[in-house]
């Protein structure tokens, strides 16, 4: 805290000359800004406290920033007077000489409230609240892990244009024109057509095992329209520099989460995928063929064992989702029948999900999907997050449910009081280069000496000048004649 360092490393109000950097949360004030050194920072204490009131931020129509603008109070501690002003980017305030300009935002303490929801197949989901920049311990009887909240970020603008279309060309109109166009100038340009939309708040956090070692995740609040589906992104990387890889879960029929979570843990208990699996071959079974019901069965059982990954058969006992029907197929299906036999697991496997799902909503009291083409969507996309699911290297899925953003402005604070001269200085140099360039330096001599016989003199003249025109020549003509006529 800035009360506890001594005063061996602060400087006064007095200071002549300074820049430093001061951090002020919403609905506070601070008067002492911090001076960063090579080896450290000093504290610079200020004539008077910034009282930040409110954080203004306005939007284009596209979702994009066009105003940042900071509703501030200067409170002066030596006439305890409180001045209202406004500080914006590049319109800064002036308070006894110090010149307050907006630097940049952070969070400044905002709480945020996520659901827990559980990837194994009995958790029971809960609610974690904090404060951004703090962090809290979960546990799961002997397994702790450490929970980081590290930021908050209610607007993301996001480029959801669809990838151009690859398309044959026609030689008979290609356009030179536009395609020299395309290649040349800019290398920013593009005439890819840019849908920028705000998806709404996003909330990142770390998740840090015993070990100490910890993964970074960033999760949308709200669905997504993607290809068009609803989809919530859950994202994660393992390394600061690498990008973020995204599961697309489907939202259900409520626009949430929790449909899609419902439906993993059923899948992992066996009770249930043997109810799913006799359900979809009541219906799948043909009325005149009933002697297939049981090999049909067997196969529907199988084959959710494996999506489950409890199917220890498989050459890797660790697979699971399709990368085990994958290795399913490669170790006991011959290569001529593997297309014919996947499509028929991955039919097998869809219809009996699909009766998974609504023994999922049965357990909870809701009603069951039919079966049209929404339901199907969703399902189309849940059979691949659900895939993918059992790459997610966390026990927990943390969605945000709530939150209160409270924002912090870092002002950057300048007392100068030699800017006078700079700019005086500035004025003097720039009138100092055009006279370089309009003005023509010249420089003439004359060499009088007498004549051999003493009754005469010789005058000789010479001219210099830094550019060499018509006009020094015929300058030169007329004050050689000039010279010669007085003389």
């Amino acid at each position: 805290m800035f009360r506890d360092v001594g005063t061996g490393h602060r400087l006064g109000p007095a200071t002549p000359t300074f820049r430093a950097n001061l951090l002020v949360p919403e609905g506070s004030r601070s008067g002492t800004a911090v001076i960063s050194m090579q080896d450290g920072v000093v504290l610079q204490e200020l004539p008077f406290d910034i009282e930040l009131r409110k954080f203004i931020v306005d939007y284009y129509e596209t979702g994009m920033p066009k105003l940042f603008a900071s509703d501030i109070v200067i409170h002066d501690h030596e006439t305890g007077a409180a001045t209202a002003a406004t500080v914006k980017v590049n319109e800064p305030a002036f308070h006894r000489g110090v010149a307050i300009y907006q630097s940049s935002f952070d969070d400044g303490g905002s709480t945020v409230k996520l659901r827990a929801f559980p990837m194994s197949k009995d958790g029971k989901g809960f609610d974690v609240e904090g404060t951004i920049g703090s962090s809290t311990t979960l546990s799961n009887g002997d397994a702790r892990m450490t929970l980081e909240f590290t930021g908050l970020r209610v607007i993301n603008v996001e480029n959801l244009s669809a990838p151009p279309a690859i398309t044959e060309t026609d030689v008979r109109k290609v356009d030179l024109v536009s395609s020299f166009r395309d290649q040349l100038g800019s290398g920013a340009k593009s005439n890819r057509k840019r849908e920028l939309r705000n998806v709404g708040p996003s909330v990142s956090y770390k998740l840090r095992d015993a070990s100490g070692q910890a993964r970074e995740y960033n999760n949308y609040m709200l669905p997504v329209d993607l290809d068009g589906q609803r989809v919530f992104l859950i994202g994660t990387r393992d390394n600061p520099n690498d990008s973020m890889r995204y599961l697309r879960v489907p939202a259900d029929d409520n626009d949430s989460i929790a449909g899609w979570v419902r439906l993993r843990q059923a899948l992992l208990q066996p009770g249930l995928r043997e109810q799913a699996a006799a359900r979809y071959v009541a219906l799948a079974t043909p009325a005149d063929k009933p002697e297939m019901a049981s090999q049909l069965h067997t196969t529907a059982v199988r084959v959710l064992s494996l999506f489950a990954g409890a199917d220890g058969a498989v050459s890797n006992s660790k697979a699971a989702g399709l990368l085990a029907i994958s290795d399913f197929m490669e170790t006991s299906v011959p290569q001529a029948d593997r297309p014919r036999i996947s499509e028929v697991l991955l039919r097998i496997l869809n219809g009996s999900l699909f009766e998974l799902l609504n023994l999922s909503r049965q357990g909870d009291g809701l009603a069951p999907l039919a079966p049209d083409e929404k339901t199907q969507a969703f399902m189309t996309q849940a059979v691949l997050s659900l895939s993918d699911s059992f790459f997610y290297p966390a026990p927990v899925v943390l969605a945000l449910a709530d939150f209160k953003q409270v924002q912090a402005i870092v002002f950057q604070v300048a007392r100068a009081p030699g800017k006078t001269l700079v700019y005086l200085g500035a004025v003097l140099l720039i009138v100092g280069v055009f006279a370089m360039l309009y003005i023509r330096e010249r420089r003439l001599w004359v060499w009088v000496s007498p004549t051999a016989d003493a009754d005469g003199t010789n005058v000789a003249t010479a001219m210099s000048t830094t550019r060499r025109t018509l006009d020094a020549d015929a300058e030169f003509e007329r004050i050689k004649s000039a010279v010669l006529k007085e003389a």
